[in-house]
């Protein structure tokens, strides 16, 4: 019995590159390509992919539009691809919804690598939601979270969160008194190793702080200084 490939969206528009990368991955899985950002857009709702490899510079929609409009209504993985050095750049991106990236020039085998972890987590996260139909609500304080739907609301306000800021809020919820470090917090989100760069992590935490938190009161996620954060107690606990 042949087993159907995953599908992989590339969204490029350097044919080398795409003629090495489809010589890399067909063998594996089945690969599809766009070479403008318009065009990529409209195969993503044509298609359902597994993962997208999206380049930053395109024809007729910029990779960050691109990025932008895919979580409007997906949470896919995302691999960007990019000559950008800058670690500003970088943090933009993960704040926008990247779930990984890479910069050029970049290893092919680190690349399948990446890959495979990211579909290892996003099918691993998607079989445990069907698996449990019953446990896919996490309330805490006034924040509802739907691991299903992947929506937030804090009281009756939406609270828009990329895939890795949901990710570790979901974490926090399930263990509101457990201190996390930022390396469990990575091994446990990003499902690999940490190795000490703590700035992805960081960005992550200072994003999803400022989406849940309001002025004048206490804050949702608290640093227990020297050890890690937690989901903050609630006054009755304390």
């Amino acid at each position: 019995m042949t087993t159907e490939k995953l599908s992989i969206l590339i969204i490029e528009d350097n044919q080398d590159l795409d003629n090495l990368l489809e010589e890399t991955l067909t063998p594996k899985y089945d690969v599809h390509y766009e070479k403008d950002g318009a065009s990529g857009v409209s195969a993503l709702k044509s298609q359902s992919p597994d993962l997208i490899i999206l380049d930053l510079m395109l024809p007729t929609l910029s990779g960050e539009s691109v990025l932008s409009l895919i979580r409007q209504t997906s949470q896919i993985p995302v691999i960007i691809l990019t000559a950008v050095q800058q670690k500003s750049k970088v943090v933009e991106l993960l704040q926008k919804g990247a779930d990984d990236y890479l910069t050029k020039p970049f290893d092919l085998d680190e690349l399948m690598a990446r890959i495979e972890v990211q579909l290892r987590k996003f099918h691993s996260d998607t079989n445990s939601q069907h698996d449990q139909p019953n446990s896919n609500i996490i309330n805490f304080k006034d924040v509802n979270l739907n691991n299903q739907t992947f929506t937030v609301t804090r009281g009756n306000t939406n609270v828009n969160l990329s895939r890795k800021e949901f990710e570790i809020l979901e974490l926090l919820l399930q263990h509101p008194y457990q201190v996390f470090s930022k390396a469990n917090l990575y091994e446990s989100v990003w499902n690999e190793p940490f190795f000490g760069d703590e700035n992805t992590i960081t960005v992550h935490l200072s994003n999803l702080r400022h989406k849940l938190n309001l002025p004048n009161t206490k804050p949702y996620i608290e640093t227990v200084w020297g050890i890690g954060v937690r989901f903050t107690k609630k006054e009755s606990d304390e």
